[in-house]
């Protein structure tokens, strides 16, 4: 019996899967403050979900940054969470840490002058980790107050990448093309804590002039010309409990 192969018309062609989404989550770290109104222009210009971890004293720093608080509020494209309220005694770290009563209640502190309604949060001057699928920290000293703070219900995310700026001038050290290129070698080698997922850490003050702000801008495109790449909040990353 002759069998009858299928012509090029009649085949099935393989069903083609799409490519996987790989995730960023942009964070901006420290505000409201100098380049808050900058980052958060760009973020409604290019409908991008970005994550702001805010510090309950700078809210309430004058009635500029309180104009600041309420447009972040306001913007759809924009989530907040809880940096703490004095940011780690003015950047007093080593002291700050050595005690985890004060580290809670500081973090309490910002939640309840806020009123936040989620439970994330982030470290100031330390990345550290505490999900449902994490545990990390980069000083040993801070462990303590790491758990502490997990034991008291808060989730706490770290970072895999940081866009980093000049301690003085504020001046971004990565064009948007450097830092993009950075993120995707990052993801492309797994060199991240969950794979297929990036946390970049920057923060509002280093986007203050314009010319920063366009490279902000820059990467934002750069991530939506990618088609495998996605942007979500933090609070959409895996294993955070809420």
């Amino acid at each position: 019996m002759k069998l009858l192969l299928p012509d090029s018309t009649t085949a099935k062609k393989p069903v083609q899967k799409p490519a996987r989404k790989k995730t960023i989550y942009i964070t901006f770290d420290d505000g409201p403050n100098k380049g808050t109104s900058s980052v958060l222009r760009v973020v409604q210009e290019e409908q991008m979900p970005v994550s702001f971890f805010v510090v309950g004293e700078h809210v309430y720093g004058s009635k500029w940054q309180q104009q600041q608080w309420d447009s972040l509020q306001q913007c759809p494209y924009a989530e907040i969470y809880n940096h703490s309220y004095t940011h780690a005694q003015h950047n007093r770290f080593a002291v700050f840490y050595k005690s985890d009563s004060t580290v809670v209640a500081d973090f309490k502190r910002c939640q309840d002058s806020l009123q936040l309604t989620t439970t994330i949060a982030r470290t100031p001057g330390r990345n550290i980790w505490r999900t449902l699928m994490i545990t990390a920290t980069d000083i040993a000293q801070s462990k303590t107050a790491a758990d502490s703070l997990y034991a008291k219900g808060f989730t706490i995310v770290g970072w895999d990448a940081e866009w980093f700026y000049t301690g003085d001038s504020l001046k971004l050290k990565q064009s948007g093309e450097e830092m993009f290129q950075q993120i995707d070698s990052m993801l492309t080698h797994q060199k991240t804590k969950t794979p297929g997922h990036i946390v970049l850490l920057t923060h509002d003050q280093s986007f203050a002039d314009s010319v920063d702000a366009a490279q902000l801008q820059r990467f934002m495109r750069l991530v939506k010309e990618k088609s495998e790449y996605g942007v979500e909040f933090v609070s959409r990353y895996p294993g955070l409990k809420q």
